[in-house]
């Protein structure tokens, strides 16, 4: 009897031994909203095929009747890395229909850059959909076409408009009939992502407003290339000319919240630009971010925006790529090691904090959770690193 115990005891520790690092994402001291949601996480690769096609990946609350082990393996190129989600798993109904959410990837990253984020969104029952932007993508961003990442510019926010027309049909097919609640609709991202997701929330472009600080040598260069090739930001919009003022709007009625995080790209709104939007908004940033100073991008888009509810968000001295998942050994072997870690925080940390305050922050937006909404009163918010701020009528 006691042969077996052991023997079932190592192969148990055997067993949980072998689980890779993804199979066990947040910390024992992960926050509420922190902890893996109730549902099984299920996931698909999909094609829009119309033009320009999106390869797009979906996650959403699985039917797990038999309790299989939650691991697959997500491949990009010739990086892979390992996730907690059910491959082609069948839909759970029990909590359908469930808010959409839409990820936007930064640039030169991926749809799969931030695994741990569309995971944990979907076991706390949401539909998350993220497509890789055609000319901003890690394999784009090597061949160094500038044209092609302005198009991307302009392009980003109708693609998220476009993947929301896509679920609408998904939700009439049999494998997600009716799975997705397609009128209650998040939107949110990383970087280039969250400009991504600021301007499908409402955010209007308003590049007149920075020709003088372009001018003046005020502005960096790589915003003030918007401004030299503007031509290829009003065409790649189906316009005939640049706006005077702002730029019509690329949003819809239906995208009802906003998580940016780390935002870019705040100058190219302005004030006037980001007062347009108006939905509930959560900024997220690390206050030494150098690649989108939250002084230029996160904290003016802020104190700018119309939304009768926001929240920003803090990580104190946590740089750009605190929002990306753990480095796979191949992004390691190419260099990038610096891009998917963070010099002060523990990434598992600040990936639970993440989830904690998005996680809420949706839940009580798309789905009126009042323990939700709990969580991100300030009285509630007491973790190390972080400053917490909210605004509005909440």
């Amino acid at each position: 009897m006691l042969k077996r115990l052991m023997a079932a005891l190592l192969g148990a520790l055997l067993f949980a031994s072998s689980l890779s690092s993804a199979a066990a994402l947040e910390r024992p001291d992960a926050p509420t909203y922190g902890k893996r949601g109730a549902y099984a996480v299920g996931t698909q690769e999909l094609m829009l095929e119309e033009a320009p096609p999106l390869t797009i990946t979906i996650w959403y609350p699985a039917a797990n009747p038999e309790r299989l082990p939650q691991r697959t393996t997500y491949q990009y190129g010739p990086i892979t890395g390992e996730g907690r989600a059910l491959r082609d798993a069948a839909v759970d109904r029990r909590g359908a229909p469930y808010p959409l959410i839409i990820f936007s990837h930064g640039l030169g990253g991926a749809r799969l850059q931030s695994v741990f984020y569309a995971e944990h969104l979907a076991s706390h029952g949401f539909v998350v959909m993220a497509a890789d932007h055609r000319g901003s993508t890690f394999g784009d961003l090597l061949l160094g076409q500038v044209n092609r990442i302005l198009e991307s510019f302009a392009r980003r926010p109708l693609e998220v408009l476009r993947q929301l027309e896509y679920a609408v049909t998904l939700n009439t097919e049999d494998s997600f009939a009716g799975a997705i609640d397609t009128e209650n609709v998040g939107v949110t991202g990383h970087s280039f992502g969250g400009y991504t997701t600021l301007a499908a929330a409402g955010a209007r472009l308003n590049i007149n407003g920075i020709r003088e600080g372009c001018a003046d040598g005020k502005l960096p260069a790589q915003l003030c290339l918007y401004v030299q090739s503007e031509a290829a930001i009003w065409e790649a919009r189906g316009l005939s000319a640049a706006p005077e003022g702002l730029y019509p709007p690329t949003t819809d009625p239906r995208i009802k919240a906003a998580v940016a995080l780390a935002p870019s790209s705040a100058p190219l709104f302005g004030a006037e630009g980001a007062a347009a939007l108006s939905i509930p908004l959560m900024i997220i940033v690390g206050s030494q971010d150098r690649a989108t100073p939250p002084e230029r991008d996160s904290y003016p888009i802020y104190e700018s925006v119309s939304s009768a509810q926001k929240a920003m968000v803090v990580f104190e001295n946590a740089g750009h790529y605190i929002f990306v998942d753990e480095c796979a050994p191949a992004l390691i072997a190419l260099g990038r090691f610096e891009q998917c870690s963070d010099l002060v925080w523990d990434m598992r940390r600040a990936h639970d904090l993440t989830n904690h305050f998005a996680t809420a922050f949706f839940l009580h937006a798309l789905k009126g959770d009042a323990q939700a909404k709990a969580a991100l009163n300030p009285a509630a918010v007491d973790f190390l690193g972080i400053t917490y701020q909210r605004d509005g009528s909440w």
